[in-house]
């Protein structure tokens, strides 16, 4: 689980446990949010990212994100072989394909061990959104590297909206 402020920076070892609660009954988070049927998608298919999710400060499942609160992205991969070191990744773009934020297990120094095939992982990413009212994009991905190529196992592109409310926006993003 790697948590990070704004500026990218970790913060504790705090978890929302309200969030690990809201998906415990099987179900995919992703059913209960809007997912962009739009989106592109594309990798080896060495892993799989069946299920994603965001949750806000206090732990519902949603695409509504206020500003200045804290929030998680959760993403849930499934290994179809064997990796030696996996990349978990998300970023957030602007409508108009601009990269705004967005981090990776790598960037964060996360520990991740070798998978195998069947193994699945739970990557969640917490952050402090400081965005300005509007709506976004996020993407996510499993890579890696492969005899020192960047090998893309699963990217999601513009896999789901995110809609920042704010009640005080400034100038900038």
């Amino acid at each position: 689980e790697l948590e990070s402020d704004y500026s990218g920076g970790m913060l504790g070892e705090e978890k929302n446990v309200k969030a690990e609660k809201v998906h415990s009954d099987g179900s995919l988070m992703k059913d209960k949010i809007t997912i962009n049927p739009n989106r592109t998608e594309y990798g080896n298919g060495k892993a799989e990212i069946y299920d994603l999710g965001m949750f806000d400060e206090r732990g519902n499942l949603t695409n509504l994100l206020l500003k200045g609160e804290y929030f998680t992205i959760k993403e849930k991969i499934r290994f179809h072989d064997s990796i030696q070191a996996p990349i978990f990744t998300y970023t957030i773009k602007d409508k108009k394909g601009a990269d705004l934020t967005g981090t990776n297990t790598m960037f964060e120094g996360a520990e991740i061990r070798p998978v195998k095939n069947g193994d699945e992982y739970e990557v969640n990413f917490r952050q402090k959104m400081t965005l300005q009212g509007g709506e976004y994009l996020l993407s996510m991905s499993c890579t890696g590297f492969e005899q020192g190529e960047h090998t893309v196992y699963h990217r999601l592109y513009d896999v789901a909206n995110i809609t920042v409310i704010s009640n005080k926006n400034t100038v900038g993003v």
